[in-house]
């Protein structure tokens, strides 16, 4: 039985499918993550047969560092805090054929030294260059572009480290694997993590849809979700918009799902959040605007099945499964005409696309989901059935344990054989 080792800041992230899937095919699977609600010392046995266990970095980084590398020891704090309590798995006798470690947080940098007859998997989510694709060059003051692009050089250190030791690395697309240096593709796979279209679904007559109790059951919905409300998401260009629409739809209601803070950048300097400003400097009807907060995924999926345009917005970045979620729900979407949407979306055939930081676009987009809804029934199952064709979870975790297999097929000969942790 081949046997697996996943290691994740955060659980279930993009790892816990794929850990239940491996488990249920047979594979001995341990995944290690460091989230707060995971209880240490323990090994929590999920219905997978997947081992859940947490490991804890000694100290935070220390505020008198050298600030470029603040990032770097953090990373190292938790390859060292993953390190000692892949000691104990060691010496408990499991012995993983594959390591997959996500790249940037550093839990992983140290897996060989515990394990060196392991196979390394780098999940490289995103290479950090100067300047970036998501900022503005322009916007960046010339007396601080050495500062930025010297910090963006030490922000990789930790994907160097893990890169070193990497027998395969693999990211979820061409966009953000082309963001990667040269000399990173020799070793460098392409691999969605694959979204579950039958939970994401368009549904059927039958199907429960999204209630809200300020949400008369028969009024249309235009829908924004997303992790954090920022610029990075285009939070900013949809609440402008959304002051438009509900002006020009009367009947309309606005659901914007998520958390109320920047995960990708600071907050305004003259407000609190992102979206304490835009209430500032929007006028509403606040009847008809709902902030749910982050929902659970049930509920997520039910607003999806029920929304007439769902806005997608981003930089040029890593790409949200929200997107393809929504596409797989065959829901109208709406979104920024950059290379990681068109890379899933062609305009007007899976989705309308709009140009960035253009509130007035993403109302005429809205408009027309709205003003045409067969088409924008039609739009959205075409992008379902890209979604099921390219991204679809079971053949996603085919390849992907054939990508694992192929290299525990390289250690299985050496006699390593999987043991219980």
């Amino acid at each position: 039985m081949p046997s697996a080792l996943f290691i994740h800041e955060n659980f279930p992230a993009q790892f816990g499918a794929i850990a239940d899937a491996l488990a249920e095919r047979g594979w001995d699977v341990v995944f290690a993550t460091q989230k707060a609600e995971v209880k240490a010392d323990t090994v929590h046995r999920l219905a997978s047969g997947v081992r859940l266990v947490r490991y804890e970095r000694a100290r935070e980084p220390r505020d008198d560092g050298h600030p470029y590398l603040r990032g770097t020891e953090s990373a190292i704090l938790n390859g060292q805090g993953f390190s000692r309590l892949g000691m104990g798995l060691f010496r408990g006798g499991f012995a993983p054929d594959v390591v997959i470690a996500h790249s940037g947080w550093g839990s992983g940098s140290f897996a060989k030294v515990v394990w060196p007859d392991a196979k390394f998997i780098q999940y490289l989510e995103w290479w950090y260059n100067f300047p970036a694709p998501d900022v503005d060059e322009s916007t960046i003051p010339p007396r601080m572009r050495a500062d930025r692009h010297a910090r963006t050089l030490a922000r990789n250190l930790p994907f160097y480290i893990d890169f070193e030791q990497a027998d395969l690395v693999i990211s979820p697309t061409h966009f953000q694997a082309a963001q990667a240096p040269d000399f990173v593709q020799s070793k460098l796979v392409v691999q969605h993590d694959g979204i579950d279209c039958a939970y994401y679904r368009n549904g059927d007559d039958d199907d429960p849809v999204y209630t809200h109790p300020d949400i008369p059951q028969d009024a249309p919905i235009v829908s924004f979700a997303t992790r954090g409300m920022e610029p990075m998401r285009g939070f900013p260009t949809f609440m402008a918009a959304a002051e438009q629409i509900q002006d020009a739809h009367p009947d309309v209601h606005i659901v914007v799902a998520g958390n109320d803070k920047a995960h990708y950048g600071p907050e305004p300097k003259d407000h609190p959040t992102w979206k304490a400003k835009a209430l500032a400097d929007h006028a509403f009807d606040h009847a008809r605007l709902h902030f749910t907060g982050p929902l659970p995924r049930n509920a997520y999926a039910k607003l999806l099945r029920r929304t007439q345009a769902h806005v997608y917005l981003t930089r040029p970045f890593v790409l949200s499964w929200s997107l393809l979620e929504a596409m797989a729900s065959a829901a109208p979407v709406d979104a920024s005409d950059v290379a990681p949407v068109r890379e899933v979306a062609t305009a007007t055939q899976h989705a309308k696309l709009v140009p960035e930081n253009a509130p007035e676009s993403v109302v005429q987009a809205v408009t027309w989901c709205l003003n045409h809804r067969n088409a924008a029934r039609e739009m959205g199952l075409r992008a379902r059935d890209r979604v099921i064709d390219q991204y679809e979870i079971a053949d996603a975790h085919d390849r992907l344990e054939a990508l694992f297999r192929a290299q525990v097929g390289t250690v299985a000969d050496t006699g390593s054989a999987a043991k219980s942790a």
